[in-house]
């Protein structure tokens, strides 16, 4: 997948992602993480979102050293990572373009008894100006709906000094097509790509031989510090 210069275009895009995530998204979103369901919906994520619960898993999994650490997580949603994270003990920002989510993601971690560990704030990364380094950065989900991953993978390189994981949707799946359709319809774009193209994004912005694992629907690529050029 070529990449393009933003552009008013590109701008365009991210108000078209917003509105879904306030909109059509956030009735359905966070159903994906609860525990307490009714059988049909059980069946559905059984068959249909077992790759948001595996994903949510194997980033834990990947992540080390997090008790004490201060967290970004670009395009964080309803702050089920984030909480997850200030739950282990770590501080955590969450970014979000959708208002309806951060407003979810408070509310989350308000329930967890964590919120004074967590600080969500609507915005987007590109225009976002954050005086601290992080440790760890997620963008779990988040390159799914960019335009132009570069511009925002080469400013967490600059701004993390630990680890990083990042989702990129597989391109070439049956459900990667019912997927196309299904976000067109809502009037949302959605973007796809193969391993190399997702392992080269990561690699040009500065990580050498990131990790990855491919889920379902995802790569789901790591990378640390330690491993720069």
């Amino acid at each position: 997948m070529p990449l393009k210069t933003p552009d008013n275009n590109s701008k365009g895009r991210g108000e078209e992602v917003r509105r879904y995530f306030d909109g059509t998204a956030a009735v359905r979103f966070d159903v994906i993480y609860q525990e307490e369901k009714r059988l049909f919906q059980k069946l559905v994520d059984r068959l249909f979102r077992d790759v948001v619960h595996r994903r949510f898993q194997l980033t834990f999994e990947l992540c080390r050293e997090i008790e004490g650490s201060r967290v970004l997580d670009i395009g964080c949603g309803s702050g089920r990572y984030a909480v997850e994270f200030a739950r282990r003990g770590a501080e955590v920002v969450g970014l979000d373009f959708s208002s309806t989510m951060v407003e979810m993601a408070k509310r989350a971690a308000e329930a967890a008894g964590v919120a004074d560990r967590c600080r969500f704030e609507v915005g987007n990364f590109r225009d976002w100006c954050e005086p601290h380094h992080f440790d760890i950065c997620l963008a779990i989900g988040f390159f799914d709906y960019v335009e132009d991953p570069g511009i925002f993978l080469r400013k967490i390189h600059k701004i993390v000094h630990g680890q990083v994981v990042f989702s990129f949707p597989i391109r070439w799946t049956l459900r990667s097509l019912t997927r196309w359709m299904r976000l067109s319809l809502n009037g949302c774009p959605v973007f796809f790509y193969d391993q190399r193209q997702a392992v080269q994004l990561v690699e040009d912005a500065g990580w050498d031989s990131p990790e990855v694992n491919r889920l379902s629907r995802d790569y789901l690529v790591y990378g640390r510090a330690d491993r720069l050029c």
